[in-house]
């Protein structure tokens, strides 16, 4: 309690003595339900509730979402009028739906640029019986209308799932997992396991199909108990990877092992123990996004707070950290005050109060007499941790529910909330829409809300990752197909800015890995990034000669409009010098440097509308002459002899500093990180490597510092 008023005291203060930042500000929500079109339902499900997939379906801007329901009632399909009022269309698009559905997923399986849906519901509710579970796909057409598809899409499961004691249905992810373009789907069974559909494409044109590519791509749950996956390229070499949460047993994490020479996609290898990140606790709902800003995703996962047999289980954040060169992640939540909660199932991270610091949500409940209800939680990010405001915004209900999602309904420029509901003696209200009345504060902050899309199959972009960077700023969200517990969040990336007023640049890391970046975008709107990509320069290089900085580097791109030659005192590049160069240039000298202070050199190739990424970081030393920078890092021998390399840094710093060796297909051969406390300490290292060509970098401060070609 102390903890929380000191924060809280702090937070105030700082709102009070530093204007130029927006903190602490606490939103208070409305329940709009019924005055924004949502009609009672005759029943609700039980124990797991139904879901949501929210997107705008019609392609006409705002967002629209899809609502699973009961036994012989009629799903819904719930169009935004742009206002945030909704009318349900389902029948009058062709969707018809009356089984006992709990997932659904938006994604373009025949990637004509609109939005199909998928949906998954139970013949039998938690028990064995024969073809338990339920597949429906629906073909959006031209005209808007909906076109079941099911059986010419090869999307039938047969017996796979037959006879399963004590199954439910778990949630979608859809994501380009092969290669070719085509979005592939996962569907998740708890007491049956894990299916891998890949699309097929429609190469004969006899149609688009689905293959089951399971057990081919190497996707093994001993325990048969999963709710959720979400895809994201965790090790950024290109390639969607598979991160499931496993109810009773340990989590995975399938990293993608890409194609071979022959172009053959290889399927995946569990990598969970390399990543920390095979939790067994009761995992159920999830979600991915920056929480602590610093340009990577981290994870949220629900669990039940108990103590169960014998041991403590609790929610759990994990933040991404890099530990000797290999990514790592951290489990925090206790530390950050996100930890209890009680019986959790959906949750979401969302920018409520529009600061740039993504606050998080959870939604409790469970029909049991011997569980007491429980609350819905609202965390505020602080940045020195969370606090719990559930109860000042007005998320704080004891009903008993099953997803949360957050999206701007109605269009004024922040996060409002969409929670699904489960049977109630007091209320048939299959779900919540929470309006966000940020808009009346006195501050309401600015915002940004951006839409990658691409050409080609994926076009909604599903897999990027979204990065903006504004006056001091960093936040990185994820476009998924498939989150939080039975939900789906629309394929954008909304970003609340404080009272910053311009946002430098916006980066997108496209699906296949390459990254665009993306000047100047207008804030406070909605902005659509179309896929626009130039290959970085890279091989920059920095020496002294006659008192002058002579810069080399290659260029890789052949329609370039010009390059961006940036320098800097600091390896951050926070402050410094830009210089345009025309296109094709390789090369640059620089005029005569001050003694004795570190110059910092990057690159970009760039057209009006893009830049590419920045080339490696280049420094020199004034005072110490070519032959002086030269001796700071060494590679003996040169070439490689005797499957033998020694690595020799005698670089004149003091900090963090990591070794990264690449072989000439660009993978990462062997690394280390260490710490130099002295600027003159002196590393060696001995790596047992077959003779050949490869790039060592070496990285301080963050930042790539000098590398070296080694043949």
């Amino acid at each position: 309690m102390y903890r929380k008023s000191f924060i809280l005291f702090f937070l105030c203060w700082l709102t009070l003595c530093h204007e130029t930042f927006l903190v602490a500000q606490v939103p208070h929500f409305e329940e709009v339900s019924a005055e924004r079109g949502i009609a009672d339902v005759a029943s609700i499900t039980h124990l797991y509730g139904n879901g949501a997939a929210a997107a705008d379906f019609d392609n006409d801007g705002d967002i629209d979402f899809y609502l699973t329901t009961d036994d012989g009632i009629p799903d819904r399909l719930y169009e935004n009028d742009g206002t945030g009022h909704f009318t349900d269309v389902a029948q009058q698009k062709g969707i018809l739906q009356t089984k006992n559905n709990r997932a659904a997923l938006w994604f373009d399986y025949d990637g004509d640029g609109r939005l199909d849906l998928v949906v998954a519901g139970e013949n039998c509710i938690n028990l064995s019986c024969a073809n338990p579970v339920r597949l429906a796909l629906y073909r959006q057409l031209e005209d808007g209308n909906f076109v079941e598809t099911t059986t010419e899409a090869g999307l039938v499961l047969g017996n796979a799932f037959d006879h399963v004691p004590f199954y439910a249905i778990g949630g979608f992810a859809a994501g380009d997992l092969n290669g070719d373009g085509q979005l592939d789907l996962l569907f998740m069974v708890w007491g049956g396991g894990i299916k891998l559909f890949q699309n097929n494409g429609n190469p004969t044109g006899a149609g688009f199909s689905f293959t089951d590519k399971t057990e081919a791509a190497g996707l093994t749950l001993e325990h048969k108990t999963p709710w959720q996956a979400m895809l994201h390229d965790f090790n950024g070499d290109g390639w969607l990877d598979i991160y499931c949460n496993v109810d009773f047993a340990p989590n995975k994490l399938w990293i993608n092992k890409g194609a071979s020479a022959a172009g053959d996609w290889r399927g995946f290898e569990d990598k969970t123990a390399d990543y920390g990140l095979g939790n067994a606790f009761n995992e159920m709902g999830m979600t991915m996004a920056d929480s602590d800003n610093d340009g990577d995703l981290d994870i949220y996962i629900t669990n039940i707070t108990r103590n169960y047999q014998g041991q403590d289980q609790y929610n759990l954040l994990y933040e991404q950290r890099l530990v000797n060169g290999q990514i790592k992640f951290k489990e925090t939540a206790r530390g950050q005050g996100v930890s209890q909660s009680g019986w959790d199932w959906g949750t979401t991270f969302a920018d409520i109060n529009n600061d740039g610091f993504q606050d998080l949500m959870t939604t409790n409940g469970l029909i049991n007499y011997l569980w007491p209800a429980d609350s819905s939680h609202l965390w505020l990010n602080t940045k020195a941790g969370f606090v719990d405001v559930s109860d000042q915004c007005g998320f704080n209900d004891k009903l008993n529910a099953t997803t949360v999602l957050a999206f701007d309904m109605d269009g004024d420029g922040d996060q409002d909330i969409l929670q699904t509901l489960k049977f109630s003696q007091f209320s048939h209200r299959p779900l919540r829409l929470l309006d966000n009345q940020l808009e009346n504060a006195h501050n309401p902050g600015n915002f940004i809300n951006l839409r990658p899309r691409m050409n080609g199959p994926n076009h909604f972009a599903i897999g990027s990752v979204v990065t903006v960077v504004a006056d001091g700023l960093v936040s990185s969200r994820l476009l998924s197909a498939g989150c939080s517990f039975y939900g789906q969040e629309p394929a954008e990336a909304f970003f609340g800015l404080g009272k910053r007023d311009t946002v430098q640049e916006v980066m997108v890391k496209w699906p296949n890995g390459e990254v665009s970046i993306y000047p100047n975008p207008t804030i406070n709107q909605t902005t659509i990034l179309t896929y626009d990509f130039i290959r970085p320069p890279t091989n920059l290089t920095a020496s002294i000669e006659d008192g002058q900085a002579k810069l080399t580097w290659q260029d890789n791109s052949a329609d370039e409009t010009a390059f961006v030659l940036y320098k800097s005192g600091t390896p951050d590049f926070a402050e410094g010098e830009t210089i345009y160069l025309s296109e094709n240039t390789t090369r640059y000298t620089d005029a005569v440097v001050p003694d004795n202070m570190p110059v910092y050199y990057r690159v970009r190739a760039f057209r009006p509308a893009v830049f590419s990424e920045n080339s490696n970081t280049a420094r020199i030393q004034p005072g110490g002459g070519t032959e002086a920078q030269a001796r700071l890092n060494s590679v003996q021998p040169n070439p490689v002899a005797n499957d033998i390399l020694s690595i020799h840094s005698y670089a004149a710093y003091e900090g963090p500093i990591q070794f990264r060796l690449y072989d000439v297909s660009g993978s990462l051969v062997w690394s280390a990180e260490t710490a130099k406390f002295t600027p003159f300490a002196k590393y060696d290292f001995t790596v047992h490597l077959p003779g050949g060509m490869y790039l060592l970098l070496v990285k301080m401060g963050g930042e790539e510092e000098w590398h070296k070609v080694v043949k």
